[in-house]
């Protein structure tokens, strides 16, 4: 696969990564601090284009690749990942969606918003203490007229309670099962904040638990096409938030080789230790893999190849490629890799929120064994 960048990609590259060192990286430790939404920098985000990336120019948006979200995306991570997951859930996880599954009319109503930062989106698939449709909290969507109605409760929601707009996997076929669910387009106003949760790490971006309460939607779609839908955006996510893991492994990279120049022992920087340099080694190599997956899956989306098989290698294999990262960053900073005080503690625990997205638990061996197999 040749992964060259096309100039239009190069200059999103660097218009991100610009961005990001301005106007995210600077708000980084205070935003995990304070666990506080970053509405300033959602709102720079917008003016910057990058809530439409992946917006046609029809709707107003760049209309960029899938290759170029990913970029920006890793570009975002390295800064902010907190930022960085509010941005990927608002473009592959809303936005994209939308565009892709949408009626023209609801293209028209919600691109342009969504694209200029008025409305944010969210996605809300996981429910409270049982798999997807099947506990007793599981969302329903019952037809009304020309409309649906949902009930029910969603747990762990991206962007949860700030968002404007949601998609919402609910079941529409109670004797089908997790075959039977559907995709809608929820107004935020329509939606009950429950609880938000406070998380370990990835702290200013914003998961909560929500109500539906009669609350009513719009079909994304047809009905029933909720799992090819899901895998669809799932699969995206998982690629993008592989490169944010990327960036966030880069920044861990760059700590860790300063503090080996910099860091005196025995009179003498650490890094002249093979100890030391065999963890370096490690972390370089697990953020070069985590590269290499995320434009392998982004390159297979933008060509038409089985992108979501890529995404499968990449949840098999990214989350423990970038939790060992971190484990190795930690262990050549010592006692400061701990310390609260540092950053490699934040890359450390926001790393491993990267891998969170609500998949089935064999989802990557039934994937990858089913493609072999056909």
């Amino acid at each position: 696969m040749n992964f060259e960048l096309t100039k239009e990609q190069q200059m999103i590259k660097k218009s991100a990564s610009d961005f990001a060192k301005s106007k995210l990286e600077p708000i980084a430790y205070d935003d995990d601090r304070s666990g506080a939404y970053p509405d300033s920098a959602v709102s720079e985000m917008a003016k910057n284009d990058f809530l439409g990336m992946r917006i046609s120019s029809e709707w107003n948006g760049v209309g960029a690749d899938f290759t170029s979200m990913v970029l920006m995306a890793e570009a975002f991570g390295k800064a902010n990942a907190a930022a960085a997951a509010i941005a990927i859930t608002h473009n592959v996880m809303a936005a994209d969606p939308i565009q892709k599954y949408g009626t023209q009319d609801q293209k028209s109503r919600y691109l342009p918003l969504l694209q200029s930062g008025q409305k944010l989106g969210g996605f809300a698939v996981a429910e409270p203490g049982a798999a997807l449709a099947s506990g007793p909290d599981k969302v329903t969507a019952k037809k009304e007229g020309d409309s649906y109605v949902l009930t029910g409760k969603k747990t762990f929601v991206y962007n949860g309670g700030v968002a404007d707009l949601y998609l919402v996997i609910a079941q529409t076929k109670e004797e089908a099962g997790q075959k039977g669910i559907s995709v809608f387009l929820v107004d935020g106003a329509q939606v009950k904040t429950v609880n938000k949760i406070d998380k370990l790490g990835l702290r200013a971006f914003p998961t909560a638990e929500l109500e539906f309460d009669h609350a009513k939607a719009e079909l994304l779609g047809k009905e029933e096409d909720g799992p090819e839908i899901t895998a669809d955006i799932q699969a995206k996510a998982d690629i993008a938030f592989a490169a944010m893991a990327a960036g966030i492994g880069d920044a861990m990279l760059e700590d860790s080789a300063m503090h080996c120049k910099t860091r005196i022992q025995f009179g003498a920087p650490i890094g002249r230790l093979q100890a030391v340099q065999w963890l370096l080694a490690e972390i370089a190599s697990q953020v070069h893999l985590l590269r290499l997956m995320a434009y392998q899956g982004a390159a297979c989306a933008d060509t038409g190849g089985n992108y979501v098989e890529e995404a499968a290698y990449v949840k098999m294999h990214a989350m423990k490629a970038g939790v060992d990262a971190g484990m190795n960053a930690v262990q050549i900073h010592g006692g400061m890799g701990y310390s609260r005080e540092g950053k490699i503690e934040r890359y450390f625990r926001d790393i491993r929120g990267a891998f969170l997205i609500e998949n089935a638990v064999d989802y990557p061996q039934r994937t990858i064994a089913g493609s072999l197999l056909k």
